[in-house]
C-alpha cells in the first residue's frame, strides 16, 4: 500500500539584487538549473524598489549596492516592509553593514564564497522565515558582542569628538549645550566601560570607534 501523496513544492519567488550583472547571471543560472532547487527567478538587478513590482517571497541582497546606492539597512526595511523575506550576500565581511540589516529584518547572511549547497540551504530557511546563522555570521555576531549599542545622538557626539572637535564645538554643531554633550559622551564612555572596553581619552575613543567602524573614514583625532 503505497503512502500518503506528497504536495509538489511551492516554487520561492526569489528576486537576485545586486549591482554587479555577471554575480546575478550566474547565481541565477546556478539556481534555476540546479536539480532538486524549486527556484522562480522574478528579479535580478541593483535596484530594490523595481524589485518590488514583482512581488518576490525572497530577496538575496547584497550588502553594497555601489556609489550612491542606499544604506542596507535601508533597503533592507523597504523589502521588509512588503513582506519581502531578506537574506544579505556579500563579498566581504562588512560587519557593521551585515548588523545593520539584520536589526533592519534581515534572516541571514551569507558570503559570496560558501558553497552552493550552503547558499541553497540558507534561501530555505529565509524562505520559511527562520534565521540562518552561517559561520560568517556567528564571528559577527560575536565580535558584536562586545560593541555598546549607542544612540544615534550618542554617536554623533562620539564621531564629533573623536574627530577632534572640543566639547564645546561638538555642542555648537549638533545646536545642543555643551552640558548635553557632555552627557552624551560621558554614557558613551559607560557604555564601553560596561562591554568591557573603558575608553576614557580621546585618542582611546577614537581607536575603539574605529574598531567597531563607527567612524567616517576622513575621521582623524586631535595630535
Amino acid at each position: 500500500m503505497s503512502g500518503p501523496a506528497v504536495a509538489a513544492p511551492v516554487p520561492m519567488r526569489l528576486a537576485l539584487i545586486d549591482d554587479h550583472e555577471l554575480v546575478r547571471e550566474g547565481l541565477g543560472a546556478l539556481l534555476a538549473t540546479n536539480a532538486g532547487t524549486d527556484v522562480d527567478i522574478v528579479y535580478s538587478g541593483a535596484v530594490v524598489t523595481e524589485a518590488l513590482a514583482v512581488a518576490p517571497a525572497v530577496a538575496l541582497l547584497d550588502v553594497d549596492l555601489g556609489p550612491g546606492s542606499a544604506p542596507v539597512a535601508m533597503s533592507t526595511a523597504i523589502l521588509t516592509a512588503a513582506g519581502v523575506n531578506v537574506l544579505l550576500i556579500s563579498a566581504f565581511d562588512d560587519a557593521k553593514s551585515v548588523r545593520a540589516g539584520l536589526k533592519a529584518g534581515a534572516f541571514g547572511f551569507v558570503a559570496k564564497r560558501v558553497s552552493y549547497d550552503a547558499l541553497a540551504e540558507a534561501l530555505a530557511c529565509t524562505a520559511r522565515g527562520e534565521l540562518y546563522l552561517s559561520v560568517d555570521l556567528a564571528a559577527i555576531l560575536a565580535a558584536a558582542a562586545d560593541t555598546p549599542d549607542l544612540s544615534p545622538r550618542e554617536l554623533d557626539v562620539l564621531r564629533l569628538y573623536a574627530s577632534g572637535l572640543k566639547l564645546a564645538a561638538v555642542a555648537y554643531r549638533l545646536g545642543i549645550s555643551p552640558h548635553t554633550a557632555k552627557e552624551y559622551l560621558d554614557r558613551v564612555r559607560t557604555k564601553y566601560s560596561q562591554v568591557g572596553r573603558p575608553a576614557r581619552t580621546r585618542t582611546e575613543l577614537y581607536a575603539a570607534a574605529t574598531r567597531d567602524g563607527l567612524l567616517d573614514d576622513d575621521s582623524s583625532p586631535d595630535a
